[in-house]
C-alpha cells in the first residue's frame, strides 16, 4: 500500500483535492488520506469521496480541545502534521513509506524519484533554496533564519525506528512551542526541521531541483518543457510545485508572499500557473474559501488579544532576561 497525505480546514478542500487529483494521475497507485482539521457535520464532501477523509481530534492528538486556548487554526494545522502521521503508520501496517504533502501542492510526474530516496533514507526533506539569493526584494535569504531552512510542505518517511523517534520528538516540540512568533524565533512546526541533520544524520536533505519548486526557490531555477514534461535547468523532471501564496482572488500574482517574480519577468512559469488555476476553478474553490471553521470561528477582537497577549508575554521575558542579567 502507497500512502501520501496533507491537512487542510473546510476552507481549503477545493485546494487538497487539486492536490490529491494530480497526486493520482501521476501515480494511480497510491492513496491519499485528507487530514481535516474541521468537522465535517452536514456539509457536503462528495466532491472528495475517493479520498480517506479523516477528522483530526482527539484520536491522533492528546489533550486536543485543550490546545485551542494556545494555538491559533494555522498553528493546530501545523502542528498535527506529526500527529496524523504517527497515527496513520499505526492504522496501516502494511505502508513502508509516507508522504506528506501541503494541499497547495500540483505534481507534474510520478513520485519515484522520492520512493527511490526512501530506499536508503528513513527521512526526506528539502532546503528552501539550495543556492544564495543575492539580489534586492522578498524573500530575502535571511527570511529563512526566520522561518526554517527546510520547508514543512514535503516530507517522506520510510517506517523504521529512527522515523518514529523522528515523529516523537516532533510532537513534542510543537505541543510545548509550535507557536508563530518570529520575534520569540517560533514559527510552528517548521523551525523545528533545522535540527533534523542535527539529530537524524542519516536523513537526506534532498538537494533534488524538480522537488517542491516554489516562490522561494524560482531564483535558481528554471522551467522548460519537452516531450511531455517538465524539466527544471533541463536536467531534474519537474515533480511538483508548491503553489504557497497563489490565491484566485488575485490571479496575476505569483505569490502574495514576494515581490520578486511578475509572471512577466518569469514566463516560464505561467504554463504551470495556468493549469493549477484552472484545477482551482474547476474544484470550485471559491465557494470552499468562504466556509467557516467548525472548531475556530473567533472574532477579529479575540484574534487580536490572543496576539497582543503573547506580545505581552515576549516583552515581559525579555525585560526578566534583562533584570537577570542586571
Amino acid at each position: 500500500m502507497r500512502l501520501a497525505f496533507t491537512i487542510c480546514t473546510f476552507s481549503h478542500l477545493a485546494q487538497a483535492k487539486t492536490m490529491a487529483d494530480s497526486l493520482v494521475r501521476h501515480n494511480p497507485e497510491y492513496q491519499v488520506v485528507i487530514g481535516l482539521f474541521d468537522k465535517i457535520n452536514q456539509r457536503d464532501v462528495s466532491s472528495v469521496e475517493k479520498y480517506h477523509l479523516v477528522e483530526i481530534n482527539k484520536e491522533q492528538i492528546p489533550d486536543f480541545e485543550s490546545l485551542f486556548d494556545r494555538y491559533t487554526p494555522f498553528e493546530l494545522s501545523c502542528l498535527a502534521k506529526p500527529y496524523l502521521a504517527s497515527w496513520l503508520l499505526k492504522k496501516y501496517p502494511a505502508v513502508q513509506k509516507l508522504l506528506y504533502f501541503d494541499s497547495d501542492i500540483l505534481f507534474f510526474d510520478n513520485l519515484n524519484a522520492i520512493e527511490d530516496d526512501l530506499e536508503n533514507h528513513n527521512i526526506v526533506i528539502t532546503p528552501h533554496v539550495t543556492a544564495p539569493i543575492t539580489t534586492e526584494g522578498l524573500p530575502r535569504l535571511r527570511n529563512f533564519l526566520n522561518a526554517g531552512l527546510y520547508n514543512g510542505g514535503f516530507f517522506a518517511l520510510r517506517r523504521s525506528e529512527e522515523s518514529m523517534h523522528f515523529l516523537n520528538w516532533w510532537q513534542d516540540r510543537v505541543w510545548h512551542e509550535g507557536y508563530h512568533d518570529f520575534a520569540e524565533g517560533m514559527f510552528v512546526d517548521q523551525l523545528w526541521l533545522n535540527y533534523v541533520p542535527l539529530f537524524y544524520p542519516t536523513a537526506l536533505i534532498s538537494k533534488n531541483l524538480g522537488y517542491n519548486v516554489a516562490y522561494w526557490n524560482m531564483h535558481e531555477r528554471k522551467i522548460t518543457h519537452e516531450k511531455g514534461r517538465f524539466w527544471v535547468n533541463n536536467t531534474f523532471p519537474l515533480l511538483f510545485f508548491h503553489f504557497s501564496g497563489y490565491h484566485l482572488s488575485h490571479p496575476d500574482d505569483v505569490s502574495v508572499h514576494q515581490n520578486r517574480y511578475t509572471f512577466a519577468n518569469r514566463p516560464d512559469v505561467k504554463p504551470l500557473y495556468d493549469v493549477y488555476k484552472q484545477a482551482l476553478i474547476d474544484n470550485r474553490d471559491a465557494d470552499f474559501r468562504s466556509l467557516p471553521n467548525a472548531y475556530h470561528n473567533p472574532s477579529y477582537f479575540y484574534q487580536k488579544n490572543k496576539a497582543l497577549k503573547r506580545v505581552i508575554v515576549a516583552g515581559c521575558r525579555r525585560l526578566l532576561r534583562l533584570l537577570n542579567a542586571s
